[in-house]
């Protein structure tokens, strides 16, 4: 019904903003997950109480996916809760969000790629780029393997651009949210946040 079910029962019961479901008979539901009083499975089928084979992790002897934020680990462990110093759960372990203060690559759901690709570019922490055709990633930015001429024979973008190069090789002021960056980096859309302003060296960044 839109509504947060802060204290979840049979009536309503789940974990992680997921939608609440109603228990069978005979269940109850424990850590957001319908279970079995007398046989001590799950709606999964999984078994509660020794969270055998459970490949997430176990919370009050429940096997969760191990990916919520709220319940996160692997390979059957102790589920750990990453709300706990603002962190996220990323591949079973509770992290720091991927940003340019512990990222000198990309950032690509909230995972740091430091061995940058054409389809995931970037540098300093920033939201990781598809390089378009015929581009390759260097330095974390996107640009052509003859060192970015321009078809028209102009000068590279990015050897001359305060803001962002777009898909053209042209020169935007980077400073919108569908084309936010500087330097002369490869513009890039701003998702859940906003292109600020970067006085000290032109153009955008999207925080």
């Amino acid at each position: 019904m839109g509504a947060c079910v802060t204290t979840p029962g049979a009536s309503a019961c789940g974990a992680g903003g997921a939608s609440c479901v109603a228990c069978g008979s005979g269940q109850t539901c424990a850590s957001g997950a319908c279970v079995t009083a007398d046989a001590g499975t799950t709606m999964g089928g999984v078994d509660a109480g020794a969270c055998a084979g459970c490949r997430g992790c176990c919370q009050n002897g429940v096997c969760r996916t191990g990916n919520l934020t709220n319940a996160c680990g692997l390979d059957g462990g102790t589920c750990d809760d990453c709300t706990m110093g603002s962190r996220v759960c990323v591949a079973g372990a509770c992290r720091a969000p991927c940003g340019p203060s512990n990222c000198q690559g990309c950032c690509r759901s909230n995972e740091c790629i430091t061995a940058t690709t054409v389809q995931a570019c970037g540098q300093g922490g920033q939201a990781c780029v598809f390089c378009g055709s015929g581009q390759v990633c260097e330095a974390g930015q996107c640009g052509t393997p003859d060192g970015g001429a321009r078809p028209d024979g102009g000068a590279s973008c990015a050897a001359s651009c305060d803001g962002c190069c777009d898909a053209t090789d042209m020169c935007q002021p980077g400073l919108s949210n569908l084309a936010c960056g500087n330097l002369g980096a490869r513009c890039v859309v701003c998702t859940g946040n906003a292109c600020r302003e970067s006085p000290a060296t032109g153009g955008g960044r999207c925080l």
